[in-house]
C-alpha cells in the first residue's frame, strides 16, 4: 500500500483524485474477479478485512485519470480557440462595417456639402439683386412703403443669420417679400415700363429659377443621405462616426415653389 500512495503522490495526485483511483481500482478488481469466477458469501465476508487491491488496477487507474484530463484540457482548448475565432471574425466584420459605413455616410455628406455650396452660390446672387429692388421701389411714385421696408429689414436679418438653418425660414421670407414688392411695382405702368425694371425683373426671374432648380437639387441630396444614415447597418455604426442622423430639407414657401413670371 505505501507503494501505492507513493507513486499516487508522485503522480500529484489530489486527495479526492487518489480516493476516485482507489475506487475505481477497487471496482476495476471487482469486475476482473467477478469474470474469473464467483465466490461464496462466506469466503467473501472472511477475507474481505484481507484484501487488498493490486497494484495492476492502481496502474490502470491512473492511466485512465491521465486520459480523462488529456481529453478534458483538449476540450477546453477547443472551446477556447473556438471563441477567440468567433470573437476575431466579429471583429473583422466591425471593422469591415465600420469602414464601409464611414465610406457611404462620407460621401453622401460630401455631394450633401456641395449642392448646399451651390445653393448658396444662387441664393447669394439674388442679395445681390435686392439693394438694387429696394433703391427702384423707393424711387416709383406708387410703391408702398411697409412692404420696402419689410424686404429691407429681412435683407439685413439674411446678411446677420448664421447657421444654413437660420437662413432658410428667412429665405422664405424674402422670397414673399420680393415678391410682393415687384407686384406693387407691375401696378404702377410708369415704373414697370422702365428699361430698368425691365432689366431687374429679369435677373430677379432667371435668379428664382436656378434657386428653384438647386433646392431640389439639395434636398435630393439631402434623402440620399438620410436614407442611407438609416439602413442597416450604417445606423448601427453612425452614432461612432459621428454623422447626423438625418439633416434637414430646405423647404420652399407655397409661394416660392411657383416660378414667377414679371
Amino acid at each position: 500500500m505505501n507503494d501505492q500512495k507513493q507513486k499516487l503522490d508522485n503522480e500529484k495526485i489530489s486527495d479526492q483524485e487518489a480516493e476516485e483511483i482507489l475506487q475505481r481500482a477497487s471496482k476495476l478488481q471487482q469486475e476482473a474477479e467477478n469474470k474469473e469466477g464467483s465466490i461464496s458469501r462466506s469466503d467473501l465476508t472472511a477475507g474481505a478485512n484481507e484484501v487488498g487491491i493490486k497494484q495492476e488496477y492502481i496502474d490502470k487507474a491512473i492511466d485512465e485519470l491521465r486520459i480523462e484530463r488529456k481529453q478534458k484540457a483538449e476540450s477546453q482548448k477547443k472551446r477556447k480557440f473556438k471563441y477567440t475565432a468567433i470573437g476575431g471574425v466579429l471583429i473583422v466584420l466591425l471593422v469591415i462595417i465600420t469602414a464601409s459605413s464611414h465610406s457611404s455616410l462620407n460621401a453622401r455628406m460630401s455631394d450633401v456639402e456641395a449642392k448646399k455650396a451651390q445653393l448658396e452660390n444662387v441664393l447669394q446672387r439674388r442679395h445681390d439683386l435686392i439693394p438694387n429692388l429696394i433703391s427702384l421701389a423707393k424711387a416709383s411714385a406708387r410703391h408702398e412703403k411697409e412692404l420696402v421696408d419689410s424686404l429691407s429689414n429681412l435683407y439685413q436679418e439674411v446678411g446677420k443669420a448664421k447657421s444654413f438653418e437660420d437662413k432658410q425660414a428667412l429665405e422664405n421670407k424674402l422670397d414673399d417679400s420680393i415678391k410682393g414688392v415687384l407686384s406693387s411695382m407691375l401696378a404702377d405702368p410708369q415704373s414697370s415700363s422702365t428699361d430698368v425694371f425691365l432689366r431687374l425683373s429679369d435677373e430677379m426671374s432667371g435668379a428664382e429659377n436656378r434657386i428653384s432648380v438647386e433646392r431640389k437639387r439639395y434636398n435630393e441630396s439631402v434623402a440620399s443621405y438620410n436614407k442611407t444614415a438609416r439602413s442597416f447597418p450604417v445606423s448601427l455604426v453612425r452614432p461612432l462616426l459621428g454623422f447626423p442622423s438625418k439633416i434637414a430639407f430646405f423647404e420652399a414657401s407655397e409661394k416660392s415653389k411657383e416660378i414667377p413670371k414679371f
